[in-house]
């Protein structure tokens, strides 16, 4: 996350589901512990036939009006939670027009960090959803994106940061939001590379990822030295794996660009099947979201 601009807030997706509150906690704690404005926006998608309307004589227009009421009520509850969670926290609020996914990408072009919520679907094969907001804003904002869940079930406030590794370039913006979301939160680092188990090579896939690692931490330990930072490797699918391994974690960071990703992965699907397996918050920082 880019440290140029301090003023470019956290950008909370608001909506009328119960993850909402979560989202707006999460997103709340995020702005205050980085020294940052808050943005509620919520996404009002007009029925079919139906527009915003200027005159409220008629009863169509009526109804718009009471339509966009609804939503700016909405919105003041979680500001009015927002300030009685973190008293002097400065909060703006957006009401706009349009698909949830496109107003929330557009919001993301002046945010620094962008979070929305998820709930766990439960049955055959589990799987957190996002209302179809989380799964397709991931990769595609200039900023990093927080998918919070409503349920706490795996989710440790008090756990350390963990950061998936996988030796690229792309990585790179990951470990540096994993690094200051330790350091605002006083938590260690875990950072994780995960390897496809190939026969006859274990010893040297073991050393090269460990490399990986220390080379993907250079320079960041010596600029967060209070953080304390620990390392590992696994082998398996690197979706499943950081996903299990992120169980006590605080949140989980990975880096998305779009084409390949982790060791193996086809176009970095990693971070979209994360999106539907961590237990926790997960954060998908792009490749463009460098800090200094």
């Amino acid at each position: 996350m880019s440290s140029d601009d301090v003023r470019k807030p956290v950008v909370a997706g608001v909506s009328r589901s119960a993850t909402a509150r979560r989202a707006v906690d999460w997103a709340a704690d995020a702005a205050a512990r980085r020294g940052r404005p808050l943005c509620l926006v919520h996404a009002q998608e007009w029925p079919a036939g139906a527009a915003p309307k200027d005159r409220h004589d008629l009863p169509d227009q009526v109804w718009a009006s009471h339509f966009r009421a609804t939503g700016q009520s909405l919105l003041d509850d979680l500001r009015d939670a927002a300030v009685e969670r973190i008293p002097g926290l400065q909060i703006t609020m957006r009401l706009l027009d349009g698909r949830p996914a496109s107003v929330l990408r557009e919001a993301a072009e002046e945010a620094s960090l962008l979070v929305v919520g998820g709930r766990l679907v439960p049955g055959p094969g589990e799987a957190f959803t996002f209302g179809g907001v989380g799964p397709a804003l991931v990769g595609h904002p200039p900023c990093p994106v927080a998918l919070v869940l409503e349920s706490t079930i795996g989710y440790d406030p008090c756990g350390p940061v963990m950061v998936g590794v996988d030796g690229s370039a792309a990585s790179a913006p990951a470990v540096s939001f994993a690094f200051e979301e330790a350091a605002a939160w006083d938590a260690d680092l875990l950072a994780v590379q995960v390897r496809r188990p190939r026969l006859g090579d274990w010893p040297e896939a073991l050393e090269e990822s460990a490399i990986d690692i220390s080379e993907a931490l250079a320079g960041w330990r010596e600029k967060f030295p209070q953080v304390v930072v620990r390392k590992e490797v696994m082998v398996g699918n690197p979706a499943v794996k950081l996903a299990e391994a992120a169980a006590e974690a605080r949140c989980l960071v990975v880096g998305s660009r779009g084409v390949g990703g982790f060791r193996g992965m086809v176009l970095g699907s990693t971070s979209r099947n994360l999106s539907h397996m961590a237990p926790g918050p997960l954060v998908v920082v792009p490749r463009e979201a460098a800090s200094d």
